[in-house]
C-alpha cells in the first residue's frame, strides 16, 4: 500500500509572524514539516516590546527545532514549493505578490499560495488571476477562533479557490484547523468574503449585547446573572457565552485590534455595497468600531467598545472578576 501524501516531502515558506502567524507556523513546524522562516524581517516599530520580544522567542524555538532561515523574501521565495501567507492587509498580500522579488518574479510554476491573510476578496480574485498564468495556485484561506485557537491548532478555516488544490492541500490545512471546521466555501474570493462577514456578526453581536448588559446594569441587575439568562435564551451569540464571562469580565481583552475588526467590517461593507445590498447593521457597526480607533488608535485592543459603554453608562463591565 502506498503511503499516504501528508506533502511533508514539500518545503513550506512562511510569511506573517504576527499575533497569528506566529502560533500557525510553530505548529506546523511541531508536527514535523519543512518551514522556511522570515529571519530577515526586524521588529516592528508599531508593536508592543512585549510582541517583539514573544515573536523572537518563537523564530528562536522555531530554529532549534527544525524551521530553516532566510535572509531575504527572494531566497525564501526560490526555496518554497508551498507558502503560507499570514500577513495584516490585502495590500501586504498584493506588494509580496507582484513587487520586486515578489511571487510573480520568483516563484516556480507549480508553487502553492495558501493565504491567511483576512484579504478583499476582490483583490483576491484578481491575484489568482494573476498567478495562473504563471501556473502558480493561490487559495484563500482566513481563518477565526484566535490566538488560542492557532496555538491548540484547532482553527476554522474557511478555503475559497480551485476544489481540486484544496484537496491536495488538506493535510496542511488539517493540521492548522480541526478537519471538522476546515471547510471548502467556493471560487477564488469565497473564503475571504465569508471572513468578513463572520467578523462583522462578531463586532455587531459584541457590541450589540455590551448596549445590553450596560442598560441592565444601570437597572442595578448583577452583569453575570444578565449574561447567563442571555447566554440560554434568544439573544444568545459567543459574544454572551463566551467573549463576556472568558474574556471580558476577566479584564483579558480579545487579543484583536479594533483596526483589524473594523478593516474585515469594512470589507463586509465593500462588498455589500458592490451587490447593492443595505449593510445598516454593518456601517453601523464601522461607525462604533471608528470611535475607539478615534481615541486610542487602530492598536487598539476590541475591548475598548466595552470599555466605551462603560463610561457611557457608568457601569462596571471589563476587569469584574478580577480578584
Amino acid at each position: 500500500m502506498s503511503k499516504v501524501n501528508d506533502l511533508k516531502d514539500k518545503t513550506i515558506g512562511f510569511l506573517g509572524l504576527g499575533a497569528m502567524g506566529l502560533p500557525i507556523c510553530k505548529g506546523l513546524v511541531k508536527c514535523g514539516y519543512t518551514v522556511i522562516i522570515p529571519t530577515f524581517r526586524k521588529d516592528s516599530p508599531n508593536q508592543p516590546a512585549e510582541k517583539n520580544a514573544a515573536k523572537n522567542e518563537g523564530i528562536a524555538w522555531m530554529l532549534e527545532n527544525g524551521a530553516k532561515p532566510s535572509n531575504s523574501q527572494k531566497e525564501l521565495l526560490e526555496q518554497s514549493d508551498i507558502l503560507i501567507f499570514s500577513l495584516p492587509k490585502s495590500q501586504h498580500v498584493e506588494a509580496t505578490v507582484t513587487g520586486k522579488d515578489g511571487v510573480l518574479e520568483v516563484c516556480k510554476p507549480g508553487t502553492l499560495i495558501i493565504d491567511m491573510t483576512s484579504a478583499d476578496a476582490t483583490s483576491t480574485q484578481k491575484l489568482a488571476k494573476l498567478l495562473e498564468e504563471k501556473e502558480i495556485d493561490l487559495l484563500d484561506a482566513p481563518v477565526s477562533g484566535g490566538s488560542t485557537g492557532a496555538e491548540a491548532q484547532t482553527l476554522t478555516i474557511m478555503v475559497g479557490g480551485k476544489q481540486e488544490v484544496y484537496e491536495k492541500s488538506m493535510p496542511i490545512l488539517n493540521t492548522i484547523g480541526t478537519p471538522e471546521k476546515v471547510m471548502y466555501i467556493g471560487p477564488s474570493g469565497s473564503g475571504d468574503l465569508i471572513k468578513c462577514a463572520n467578523n462583522f456578526l462578531s463586532a455587531c453581536c459584541a457590541a450589540a449585547t455590551t448596549e445590553a448588559l450596560a442598560v441592565c446594569a444601570k437597572a442595578g441587575i448583577e452583569p453575570h446573572k444578565a449574561i447567563k439568562v442571555i447566554a440560554s435564551s434568544g439573544g444568545m451569540s459567543q459574544a454572551a457565552t463566551f467573549k463576556f464571562p472568558q474574556l471580558i469580565f476577566p479584564g483579558k481583552g480579545w487579543n484583536f485590534t479594533v483596526g483589524l475588526m473594523g478593516k474585515d467590517v469594512g470589507l463586509f461593507n465593500s462588498a455589500a455595497k458592490d451587490m447593492q445590498i443595505p449593510s445598516l447593521f454593518g456601517n453601523l457597526t464601522s461607525q462604533i468600531l471608528t470611535i475607539p480607533m478615534a481615541e486610542e488608535g487602530e492598536n487598539a485592543d476590541c475591548i475598548a467598545v466595552q470599555k466605551l459603554y462603560e463610561r457611557w453608562a457608568k457601569v462596571e463591565l471589563c476587569g469584574i472578576d478580577k480578584e
